[in-house]
C-alpha cells in the first residue's frame, strides 16, 4: 500500500531563520487549533499526492521533506527540499505536489502569524 501525506505524522517544524516573522505552524495557537488546521492540510495534500509510475517500476522509495511558506490565504510564498529521498523523481513529485495543491486552506482566525512555515515529509513507500 502506498503512503502518502496523509499517513505521514504530524510532519516537523521547518528550520527557517531567513523568514523571522513566519512562524512555525506548531507555534500558531493552541493545540488543538492547530492539530485541525493540520489534518485540513493533509486532506488537501493528500488529493495531489502521485507516486510517479517511473519510479515505481524501479522500485524507488523514499521520504523527501519539503519546506515551505505560506500566507493566511493560503497562498504558498516559498518552498524548496530540504531532504532528498535520494532519488530525483520522488523529490520532483513531491515539489510538483504542493504546487499543485496550492491554493492551500486558508489558516483560521483563531491562529496567530500572518506567514507560516511546515516541513511535511511526503512518503512513498510501496508497502
Amino acid at each position: 500500500m502506498e503512503k502518502g501525506p496523509e499517513q505521514e505524522a504530524a510532519g516537523e517544524e521547518a528550520d527557517n531563520e531567513d523568514s523571522q516573522d513566519a512562524v512555525e505552524l506548531k507555534n500558531a495557537g493552541n493545540s488543538a487549533d492547530v492539530d485541525s488546521y493540520l489534518s485540513k492540510l493533509s486532506r488537501h495534500l493528500a488529493r495531489y499526492y502521485e507516486y510517479p509510475r517511473r519510479a515505481r517500476r524501479l522500485g524507488q522509495q523514499g521520504t523527501p521533506v519539503i519546506v515551505f511558506e505560506f500566507n493566511r490565504a493560503g497562498e504558498l510564498i516559498d518552498h524548496s527540499l530540504r531532504d532528498s529521498s535520494g532519488h530525483e523523481l520522488l523529490d520532483d513529485a513531491a515539489r510538483e505536489m504542493l504546487t499543485q495543491a496550492a491554493p492551500l486552506p486558508e489558516v483560521p482566525d483563531d491562529m496567530r502569524g500572518n506567514t507560516f512555515t511546515y516541513a511535511l515529509p511526503v512518503r512513498f513507500s510501496l508497502r
